[in-house]
């Protein structure tokens, strides 16, 4: 594994001034390239909240987060916005696929805004890898909730980062096609060497990661 760390947390913490309320108080933790870890806890324990700040999509209230040796809570917005579009892949509960669009389509989305040659040809391997050739063409209302959501994988996938979030990517699923998004997904992290982070209630896909980090009450520990 590369001597660099993929993704580094330290001490981080975050106090919503709306409601008084801190909901992480210095958690730290590190993974490596192509490393799983999964966030576990009950309702309300933070583990969305850290995915937002790991996401680079609000900053911490206190601490750092570094990707791929970098700070990029550091850049102005517009090299933080190419930065988080490069190196950070997103997977949510629901698949968040364009209905107008073919699958394809949607797979190629996150290549719009900083174009680069040849994601096309990506776009339909990783849609191949996601057992979705056949259904390249089709639009997301004529696809199941499973293929949507193998879609959606492809479409975080699809400018190779170095960092794949996931919140909750097979809650909506039934156990059966849960089990078929799970074995996709860390079979194509893997390969991908990306750092995987699940945010999961789903205690099998958990068992599954590399590492488990328990949230509780703001804190956390390694399971």
């Amino acid at each position: 594994m590369n001597a660099t760390p993929a993704l580094v947390a330290t001490d981080v913490c975050k106090h919503f001034a709306l409601g008084d309320q801190t909901v992480l108080r210095g958690v730290s933790f590190r993974a490596a390239e192509g490393q799983s870890l999964a966030l576990i806890g009950p309702s309300g324990s933070g583990k969305s909240t850290l995915l937002h700040l790991l996401g680079t999509l609000e900053p911490p209230t206190s601490g750092q987060i570094v990707l791929s040796g970098q700070d990029p809570l550091a850049l102005p917005e517009p090299q933080l916005a190419r930065f988080r579009n490069q190196h950070i892949g997103f997977v949510f509960q629901n698949h968040h696929l364009l209905p107008q669009y073919s699958a394809l389509e949607n797979a190629l989305i996150p290549t719009l805004a900083f174009p680069q040659a040849d994601r096309r040809t990506r776009a339909r391997a990783l849609l191949t890898a996601v057992g979705l050739e056949e259904r390249l063409h089709h639009r997301p209302a004529e696809l199941s909730g499973g293929e949507c959501q193998r879609v959606a994988v492809a479409r975080a996938l699809i400018n190779q980062p170095s960092l794949l979030l996931c919140d909750e990517p097979t809650g909506s699923l039934d156990r059966q096609t849960a089990a078929t998004v799970a074995d996709l997904l860390l079979a194509l992290h893997r390969a991908e060497q990306a750092a995987l982070v699940i945010a999961t209630h789903d205690l099998e896909l958990a068992a599954r990661c590399d590492r488990r980090l328990h949230l509780r009450e703001g804190t956390c520990v390694e399971a």
